[in-house]
């Protein structure tokens, strides 16, 4: 029987702004995020790993929406969460 960690979830002031525009805009795309979230909690390894940039990230998809987190230790950091159009660009070598 295998047996899970307790991951804790860090949500930076940076991803509450996200949160909290989503929840006016698009509050039935909040509620699949919360879900997502959920299961990234319990299985972080989850998301597929991010290169070059973004590299120590990982990512989770929720069409046409991603989820970019990073795990450090027993935490799971919420970085960015955007449209797939949008969110690569944001962080595309100088």
């Amino acid at each position: 029987m295998s047996q899970f960690q307790n991951y804790t979830l860090v949500i930076p002031s940076e991803f509450e702004v996200i949160l909290k525009k989503l929840k006016q805009k698009k509050p039935d795309v909040l509620k699949d995020l919360e879900k997502k979230i959920e299961k990234v909690l319990r299985e972080p390894i989850l998301g597929k790993p991010l290169r070059n940039t973004l590299r120590n990230y990982r990512r989770i998809h929720m069409d046409p929406f991603v989820l970019i987190y990073e795990i450090k230790i027993l935490e799971v950091r919420l970085i960015d969460f955007d449209h797939h159009d949008k969110i690569y660009k944001k962080y595309k070598f100088s």
